[in-house]
C-alpha cells in the first residue's frame, strides 16, 4: 500500500507528526482530536518542568528559585501557567514580599518585564494591590513608575483595584493616589470611569484620599457616575455615621472630641497665637495618643468628621458657581437633601441651605421647605427639624409656613410609629438614644405633643382621613405601648424585689443593735459611740428610702397604662423608685460598715479599711450599671426639648475664596 511508508515515517519521527496533523485539522475530526491531545500533552510538558519554580514562588523559597534562574535565564520572564502568569504573577498572589523584592532587584536591568500581563490582563502590580501588599506596591512602583497607568481588561488601573476590592488597605490607597498620574493611554482621572474610583473611595470612607484627589483633579468633585447616577455628594449623603451629627459617642470621648487640636494640612489653627505655642500642644497631645488609646481613636474620630464635611463643602462651592435649575437638578437626581433629612445629618443640610437658600425657600408656588420638615418628623430627625423653627410674634418657636394640606400631612407624620421610616427608606436604620420600651413611646409622645403644640388648634383638633389625629397615635402605637407596659412592669417587679429585701433586712437589722441592750432599759450599751449613731441614721434612713421605693413600683404596677400616661406619670414614677433603690442600698452598706467598726473596735483595726472599700464596690457596681440608664431616663423626661432651633450659621467661618 502507499500510504505504509509515510505514516511508518510518522510513526517514528515524533518531531514532524504534530506538523502533520495541523495540516490536516480541518479536513479530519480523528486527527484534530489527535492535535488536541498532543498540545496539550506538550502543555503539560511545559508546566511540569516549571513546577519546582512554582513551588518555589508559592514558599517564598528564593534560594531554589534562583538555582533554576542559573539554569535557565528565560524562566525569569516566562508565562509559566495555563492563565499567562509569570513567577512574579505567582510570587504576588502569594504574598511573598521578600522573594517579590529579591526578584524585582534581579530585574532592574529590565523594568518593562514587570509590565507583562495574565490572562486577564493583570499585572504583578494590580495582584499585589489586591492582596494588599505595600511593600510589594512599593517595590514594583520604584522599579517601574508606569504600572500605575497600566489597565487591566476591565479597564482598571490598580488604583481603581485598591479603591474596591482592597478598600480596607488604606495605606495603598493614599500610595497609589500619589503615584497615579493622568498620563498614559488608559488617562485615569480623565475617563468617565475615574468618578467610579473616586466614589469607591468615598465608599470606603477614605474622604482624605478623595479630597486629595479632587483637589488634584476638580473636574471629578461634580460629576456623576454613569451606572448608578449618583455623585459624591450623593454617596456622603447615605454615610451619617461618618458625620458628627450621626456618631455616638461616650462621656469621656465627647470631652476629648472637643478639647483635642485636629486641623487640616497642620495649618495654624490660630494665626494670631503663638506658633510656639501651637507646635508644644500639638507635641503633648500627640505623646497623649500614643499613651491613652481612647485619645488616639477619638482624634481619628474628630480628624474623619472634619475630612468628611470638608468634602462635602467643597461639592457645594464647585456646583455652587452653576445656575440654578442646574443646581436644583444635581440634587434632585440623587435626592440628596431627602436622603440626609431621612439620616439626620445636619451638616450636609446646613451647607446646601447656606450655599443654595433659594433651592429650599418657602413661595407660594413652592412646598419644598414643607417637604423637608415632613421628612424630618417621619423619620424623628429633631436636629433637622430645629433647623426650620422661626419665632412667632408670641416669643414661641413654631414650623415655617406651610400650606394646610402639607401640614396636616406633618401632623399625620407625627401620628406615626418611628419604625414606619422604613417602608420610605429601605436603607433607613432606626436608632434611638432612649432606653426601654416605654421610653420609646415617650419619644413618640414628645413628637406629637410638640408638632401638635406648633399646628394651629384648627388643624390639631381636625381629622385625617375620618379620624382625628390623636386616636390614630394611639392606633399605630398599639405594639410600642404593649411592650412600653411590659417593659415598665417587669423592671417595676425586679426592682420591687430588691427594695423588699433590703427593706427586710434593715427591719430586722433596727432590733438587733450591735453591742446588745440594757436588760432593764432596752437601751443600747454603746448608744455614747458615733459609730452607733451614725448605724441607727443610716438604718432609719435606709428603711425609709426602700419603703418609698416599694410604693413608687407598687404604683407603677397599679397604673393604668393609658398610652398619655406615659409621657410624664410613669417615668417620673420609675425615676424616683430608681433613685430611692440606690439611696437604699448605700445606706445598707453604711449601717453595715458601722456594724463592723464596733464590732472590730480596738480589735482588728487594719480589717476597717479593705473592708470598708469592698463595702464601696456594690455602690460603685451599681453606679455603673444602672446611673447610665438613669441619667437617659431623667434627660428623656426633664431634660431639653427636642424642639429648640438650631441655627445654621452658627460656627461657620467662611472666607472669600468659598464663595
Amino acid at each position: 500500500m502507499a500510504t505504509q511508508p509515510s505514516e511508518e515515517q510518522g510513526n517514528s519521527s515524533h518531531a514532524e507528526q504534530p506538523a502533520d496533523v495541523r495540516v490536516s485539522v480541518g479536513s479530519a475530526p480523528s486527527q484534530s482530536r489527535g492535535a488536541s491531545e498532543i498540545l496539550q500533552e506538550e502543555a503539560d510538558g511545559q508546566y511540569h518542568y516549571y513546577r519546582p519554580l512554582l513551588q518555589a514562588a508559592f514558599k517564598g523559597d528564593w534560594e531554589s528559585a534562583k538555582r533554576f534562574f542559573e539554569r535557565d535565564s528565560a524562566s525569569k520572564m516566562a508565562k509559566i501557567t495555563s492563565k499567562s502568569q509569570t513567577v512574579l504573577h505567582l510570587a504576588t498572589l502569594s504574598e511573598q514580599d521578600q522573594f517579590v523584592e529579591s526578584l524585582i532587584e534581579l530585574l532592574s536591568q529590565y523594568p518593562e518585564v514587570l509590565e507583562t500581563v495574565d490572562c486577564n490582563g493583570r499585572t504583578a502590580l494590580h495582584n499585589s494591590v489586591m492582596c494588599g501588599r505595600i511593600r510589594m506596591v512599593e517595590a514594583l512602583v520604584r522599579s517601574n513608575p508606569n504600572l500605575t497607568q497600566l489597565a487591566d481588561n476591565e479597564g482598571r488601573v490598580p488604583l481603581g483595584i485598591s479603591a474596591k476590592e482592597a478598600s480596607m488597605h488604606k495605606e495603598i490607597a493614599w500610595f497609589l493616589a500619589k503615584s497615579t498620574t493622568d498620563n498614559g493611554p488608559s488617562q485615569p482621572f480623565s475617563s468617565q470611569s475615574a468618578i467610579d474610583t473616586i466614589l469607591d473611595l468615598t465608599h470606603s470612607g477614605h474622604h482624605d484620599i478623595t479630597l486629595y484627589l479632587v483637589k488634584k483633579y476638580p473636574h471629578l468633585i461634580s460629576m456623576r457616575s454613569t451606572t448608578h447616577n449618583i455623585s459624591i455628594l450623593d454617596m456622603l449623603a447615605r454615610m451619617e455615621s461618618h458625620f458628627p451629627s450621626g456618631t455616638r459617642l461616650s462621656v469621656l470621648e465627647a470631652l476629648i472630641y472637643k478639647c483635642i487640636p485636629v486641623d487640616l494640612n497642620y495649618e495654624p489653627t490660630d494665626k494670631s497665637s503663638d506658633p510656639a505655642l501651637q507646635c508644644l500642644t500639638r507635641s503633648i497631645w500627640n505623646a497623649a495618643k500614643i499613651v491613652v488609646p481612647i485619645i488616639k481613636r477619638t482624634h481619628e474620630v474628630t480628624l474623619g468628621h472634619m475630612v468628611t464635611i470638608e468634602l462635602a463643602k467643597q461639592v457645594c462651592i464647585a456646583i455652587s458657581r452653576r445656575r440654578t435649575t442646574e443646581i436644583t437638578n444635581f440634587l434632585v437626581q440623587g435626592d440628596t437633601l431627602g436622603e440626609a433629612t431621612a439620616r439626620g445629618i445636619t451638616e450636609i443640610m446646613k451647607q446646601c441651605i447656606q450655599f443654595f437658600p433659594e433651592l429650599i425657600w418657602m413661595s407660594p408656588d413652592d412646598n419644598r421647605l414643607a417637604k423637608h420638615i415632613l421628612i424630618a418628623v417621619h423619620h424623628r430627625q429633631e436636629r433637622i427639624v430645629r433647623l426650620f423653627f422661626k419665632e412667632s410674634s408670641t416669643n414661641q418657636l413654631s414650623f415655617v409656613r406651610a400650606p394646610l394640606q402639607l401640614s396636616a400631612t406633618i401632623m399625620a407624620a407625627a401620628t406615626q410609629h418611628q419604625y414606619a421610616a422604613a417602608e420610605y427608606y429601605s436603607s433607613f436604620n432606626v436608632v434611638t438614644n432612649v432606653v426601654g420600651a416605654a421610653f420609646q413611646m415617650q419619644r413618640e409622645l414628645q413628637w406629637y405633643k410638640g408638632v401638635e403644640s406648633r399646628s394651629t388648634r384648627y388643624l390639631a383638633l381636625g381629622y385625617f382621613r375620618g379620624k382625628t389625629f390623636w386616636v390614630r397615635f394611639v392606633e399605630q402605637h398599639q405594639d410600642l405601648l404593649k411592650s412600653g407596659g411590659k417593659w415598665m412592669k417587669d423592671t417595676a417587679n425586679s426592682c420591687m424585689l430588691v427594695s423588699t429585701l433590703i427593706a427586710t433586712v434593715l427591719f430586722a437589722l433596727a432590733f438587733t443593735v450591735p453591742g446588745g441592750n440594757d436588760d432593764k432599759t432596752g437601751v443600747p450599751l454603746l448608744l455614747g459611740q458615733d459609730s452607733v449613731l451614725v448605724f441607727a441614721i443610716s438604718d432609719a434612713l435606709g428603711l425609709f428610702s426602700s419603703v418609698m421605693a416599694i410604693l413608687l413600683f407598687l404604683a407603677i404596677l397599679t397604673s393604668r397604662y393609658e398610652a398619655q400616661d406615659f409621657l410624664y406619670l410613669l417615668p417620673k414614677k420609675i425615676i424616683m423608685g430608681l433613685c430611692f433603690l440606690f439611696l437604699s442600698l448605700a445606706f445598707m452598706l453604711v449601717a453595715f460598715t458601722a456594724t463592723l467598726t464596733i464590732v472590730l473596735d480596738k480589735r482588728m483595726e487594719w480589717v476597717l479599711i479593705p473592708i470598708t472599700l469592698l463595702a464601696s464596690f456594690p455602690v460603685a457596681l451599681f453606679v455603673g450599671l444602672q446611673l447610665p440608664l438613669l441619667l437617659q431616663m431623667v434627660k428623656s423626661t426633664y431634660g431639653p426639648s427636642i424642639f429648640r432651633p438650631e441655627g445654621i450659621w452658627d460656627g461657620v467661618k467662611y472666607t472669600e475664596q468659598d464663595r
